[in-house]
């Protein structure tokens, strides 16, 4: 736990707390507390106030926020829409606590665990479903058309509303085209899941080779155990290659991606320079270089192959990046959403937000970062919304496929920097 010093001016309203995405982070602590009100505009004011104080130390732009009256705004979201750097800062923000703990901590969220897609032909698909669900078990998976809610048909625009709000015990009447075409009327209700960060896991003999293939989707504290579980059994069949398909995975813990590092090249490079974090010139002091975590019992290959769209961001980037010194890495389907840059978590003591402001960008071993406009991948490939996950002829795999069949190896393709110990 690091405990910082000279932040007094905006420390007295936060707590210490696991931070988002590196290390733990602790604020001074004043004596005095500040005066709670129950007063609602009262409260917005002094929590406007405090996140502008706080932005103006630790935010990794610090020197572009503009000169605003924090109090004046409504809501701590709206003062936070003013205060991002645009050219480069999309993702600061402010959630509840509850918001936070729900899916950082407790791994929960309200609905009917899907997320969908629009195809080529502008159906409405089934991108993934979380496992445990009412809907997975009532058998739905990707790549199914949603045709009707509730009798009204779907569109791109409408169906989010058809679905209604994220609220438990909600139902809709689901009309689905399965993947042999077939009608499923089904009725669901939305309801509280314990998210399933691994979305799929099985190991596909392929020729001489027997590939791991993992869709990993959520960065959260009980990740690391389902990695521990999928990549015990990777390593028992004897896998002689790897697909981490992330192509959904927006982020999270990078306590979790250090943790999932250690499975991939912690056997082979356990101890070494793996992660860079650089904050501010005012919090140079907070720098620091997190190596690799040690496992004896990780993998040891020569190449992983990844799968990536515009929704794989932040703690699925690092992974990425993070493996071209180490191994050869190569980036399959579309650029990737481009965050090289992370935010620590600020809970308010007394009110009920978390502030997550920018406050570090990260390069890997060689230095390599400042991926703004995302990672490009070496065998450009379709995220082909009508076949299921692993299926051979979906269109990220079969890239995949081919290049272990023909080993062919495109120029762009990254060598490792680093060798085994």
């Amino acid at each position: 736990m690091i405990k910082l010093s000279g932040m007094n001016r905006f420390t007295q309203l936060f707590v210490p707390f696991l931070t988002l995405v590196v290390i733990l982070c602790a604020c001074e602590k004043d004596a005095d507390n500040p005066t709670v009100t129950d007063d609602v505009n009262d409260t917005i004011e002094i929590v406007n106030q405090s996140m502008y104080n706080l932005m103006k130390e630790v935010y990794l732009w610090y020197e572009n926020l503009p000169e605003v009256n924090p109090r004046t705004y409504k809501t701590p979201e709206d003062l936070m829409d003013d205060l991002r750097y645009s050219p480069l800062d999309k993702w600061s923000s402010v959630l509840t606590k509850d918001d936070f703990d729900s899916y950082f901590v407790e791994g929960k969220m309200i609905g009917h665990g899907m997320l969908t897609s629009v195809d080529d032909e502008n159906n409405v698909r089934v991108a993934f479903v979380y496992r445990s669900t009412q809907m997975y078990n009532s058998g739905v998976r990707r790549s199914w058309i949603i045709k009707k809610v509730n009798g009204t048909s779907v569109t791109p625009a409408n169906v989010r509303s058809l679905l209604g709000e994220s609220v438990a015990g909600l139902q809709n009447t689901i009309e689905f085209i399965d993947k042999e075409g077939q009608t499923r009327i089904l009725t669901l209700t939305k309801e509280e899941i314990n998210i399933t960060p691994v979305l799929a896991d099985t190991i596909i003999e392929h020729g001489a080779s027997r590939i791991g293939y993992m869709v990993f989707q959520d960065f959260i504290e009980s990740a690391s155990e389902a990695i521990d579980g999928v990549f015990t059994e990777f390593r028992a069949a004897g896998i002689n290659e790897l697909v981490v398909d992330m192509r959904y995975n927006g982020g999270g813990l990078n306590d979790v991606a250090v943790h999932l590092a250690g499975w991939l090249i912690g056997k082979d490079h356990a101890g070494e320079p793996f992660i860079n974090y650089r904050h501010n010139d005012k919090y140079s002091s907070w720098d620091t270089t997190v190596n690799v975590q040690g496992n004896p019992n990780g993998l040891s290959l020569d190449r992983i192959f990844f799968i990536g769209t515009r929704s794989t961001a932040s703690a699925s980037e690092l992974i990425i990046n993070g493996m071209k010194p180490f191994l050869t890495s190569i980036l399959v389907g579309d650029s990737t959403h481009g965050k090289p840059v992370g935010m620590y978590a600020f809970p308010f003591k007394y009110f009920d937000w978390v502030v997550l402001p920018v406050c570090f960008k990260y390069t890997n071993a060689d230095n390599e970062g400042d991926f703004y406009g995302g990672l490009v991948p070496d065998l450009p490939a379709e995220d082909d919304l009508t076949k299921d996950f692993g299926d051979p002829e979906e269109g990220s795999f079969a890239a995949i496929l081919s290049f272990i069949d023909t080993g062919a190896r495109k120029a762009s393709v990254y060598k490792s920097t680093r060798k085994p110990k």
